[in-house]
């Protein structure tokens, strides 16, 4: 037979669940390493866009400080070319602004005349005068340093160029009216046959001229327009030398 136990049965404890261990705290999220490092390159483009832009703009007011001298200097230069060109034009002719002057038309018309076998009211005298007149402006307006007043002015090679090359043909052009004139005078007191050969060379002659005269001119006036001026005025009265 069983023998029965005389205590009671002990209840044996409930197993415990496993140990969890310390749980870490998440770090803020602007100190997290990828934020940061983005940060730090969107910071660093924008701090090159800033400096690229203030560059830009330094060059720029840099540029525009630049361009507003250099038209300044080139308006200098221009002026005193001017003040020497423009007055020894009137002395022999008119000034038409942009367009090319006209001169010496008693010489021009006395040639035309004779040419024509007609006769001229000009007098060898006044063509003489003519002739001195033109002469003396050529004289003026070549021993202008006119090289000298806009080297370094902020001209480029072309405009330079332009200038030096205009004021070459508007001298040759003085100089060959001068010539037509001398030709015209000598021709009103000769001899028909004689005469006649002489107006017709001294008209050739102020034809080139006047070829010479408007290629200067055109150089001139185009020059002066890209400094923001302009070629000629106000012609004088009674030089006697009209244009032509």
């Amino acid at each position: 037979m069983a023998i029965k136990s005389k205590g009671k049965t002990k209840a044996r404890p409930a197993s415990k669940g496993p140990r969890h261990g310390p749980v870490p705290v998440p770090k803020p999220f602007a100190q997290r390493r990828w934020v940061q490092l983005t940060a730090l390159f969107i910071a660093g483009i924008l701090a090159m866009m800033v400096f690229v832009w203030a560059t830009n703009g330094l060059r720029r007011e840099r540029a525009n400080t630049k361009a507003a001298t250099d038209l300044l200097n080139r308006q200098q230069a221009l002026s005193q070319w001017k003040a020497i060109l423009e007055p020894q034009i009137t002395t022999v002719g008119q000034l038409h602004g942009d367009i090319p002057p006209t001169v010496a038309t008693d010489v021009t018309a006395a040639l035309t005349a004779l040419a024509s076998k007609k006769t001229t009211t000009t007098k060898a005298a006044a063509l003489d005068s003519s002739a001195k007149k033109l002469g003396t402006a050529a004289v003026a307006i070549d021993k202008f340093d006119l090289a000298g007043t806009i080297t370094e002015k902020g001209f480029d090679v072309g405009a330079a160029g332009a200038l030096t090359a205009s004021k070459v043909e508007i001298v040759q052009a003085l100089r060959l009216y001068q010539e037509a004139a001398e030709l015209a005078a000598l021709a009103v007191g000769s001899p028909k046959h004689l005469g006649l050969q002489l107006a017709d060379h001294g008209q050739a002659i102020s034809v080139s001229a006047a070829t010479l005269l408007q290629s200067g001119w055109n150089k001139y006036a185009s020059t002066l327009k890209l400094s923001q001026l302009s070629a000629g005025g106000s012609p004088s009265a009674g030089t006697g030398l009209s244009g032509g």
